[in-house]
C-alpha cells in the first residue's frame, strides 16, 4: 500500500518543485502512524477545484477584499532587496531560510515575512514550526525587531530551537491553552499544524478552543486563493488563511 501510494504520488506532483521531497517524507512518516478503520465506505476526494467550481460561499467571503489582499502583497515590495538576500536552496541543517523548501510555498514565505516586519509584534507565536520559523527570525533580524518567537510542535520539520525565544515541544491538544491569553493587539498567532481534524487533535482544538480566545475582526487573507485548488487531489488537504484584526490579535 505504502509502495503504491508512493507511485501515485510521483505521477501526480513531478511537475510541483519540492513537493516530491515533502511525499517521501510524508510516506517516512506513516509507517509509524497508528492505522484508522472507518465503519463505512469513504470517497476522499476534492469537492471544489480540479475541475469542480469553488466552495460558492467562501469564495464569496474572500473575494469581497481582493483589493485588500492586492494591497498588502504590494506593500511588501517594500522589503525586496531583503527578499532577494534569501538563497533559492540551503542546506536543510542550515537555521537560514530558502525560497527552495519543501514546505512553505514561495508566497506563503514571502507574507509571512512580510507580515512580520511590517507589523513589528511583539510575539510571534506559531503552531507548527521548521521552515516558517527561519523565514520568521530572518524578518527580525533583518529589520531589528524585538518580537519574540514561541514554537509549539511535537517535532519541527527543521531545527529551530535555537532561533526560538521560547519552545513547547507538545503537540497543541496537550498545551496549557491559557498561554494565549499572552496575545495583544498587534500579536501575531502563525499556525500551520497537521491539518488533520479528530477527536483532540490539534486543528480541531484550535478551531474549537483557542480560536474562541481571541478577539478577532473580520478581513480574511487567504494563502491559497483558489480554495484547495493547489493543493494535489491526492493529498486532499485544505488551505490556510490569514485573519486581520484590528484590536487583539493578527492569525
Amino acid at each position: 500500500m505504502i509502495q503504491l501510494i508512493k507511485q501515485r504520488a510521483i505521477r501526480a506532483l513531478r511537475n510541483r518543485p519540492g513537493w516530491l521531497n515533502r511525499v517521501e517524507r510524508l510516506v517516512q512518516d506513516a509507517r509509524h502512524e497508528p492505522t484508522i478503520f472507518l465503519g463505512y465506505p469513504l470517497n476522499s476526494r476534492p469537492r471544489y477545484g480540479h475541475g469542480s467550481p469553488p466552495h460558492t460561499e467562501l469564495y464569496e467571503i474572500i473575494d469581497r477584499n481582493r483589493e485588500l489582499y492586492r494591497t498588502r502583497l504590494r506593500s511588501f515590495a517594500a522589503y525586496k532587496e531583503h527578499l532577494l538576500s534569501i538563497p533559492v536552496n540551503a542546506p536543510e541543517s542550515s537555521i537560514e531560510p530558502s525560497w527552495g523548501n519543501a514546505w512553505l510555498p514561495r508566497l506563503d514565505a514571502l507574507a509571512l515575512y512580510g507580515f512580520v516586519a511590517s507589523l513589528a509584534p511583539k510575539r510571534f507565536f506559531e503552531v507548527g514550526s521548521g521552515n516558517s520559523t527561519k523565514f520568521a527570525r530572518r524578518a527580525i533580524t533583518d529589520h531589528k525587531l524585538n518580537t519574540r518567537i514561541l514554537s509549539i510542535d511535537p517535532q519541527p520539520r527543521a531545527e529551530v530551537d535555537s532561533i526560538c525565544d521560547e519552545i513547547i515541544r507538545s503537540p497543541l491538544e496537550a498545551v496549557d491553552l491559557s498561554i494565549f491569553d499572552q496575545l495583544e493587539s498587534g500579536d501575531i498567532l502563525f499556525v500551520d499544524c497537521s491539518h488533520t481534524v479528530f477527536m483532540n487533535s490539534d486543528a480541531t482544538v484550535f478551531f474549537l478552543e483557542v480560536l474562541p480566545r481571541l478577539e478577532l475582526s473580520s478581513e480574511l487573507f487567504p494563502v491559497w486563493d483558489k480554495l484547495n485548488e493547489q493543493s494535489p487531489p491526492l493529498l486532499n488537504w485544505g488551505g490556510s488563511f490569514w485573519l486581520q484584526t484590528n484590536n487583539r490579535i493578527q492569525t
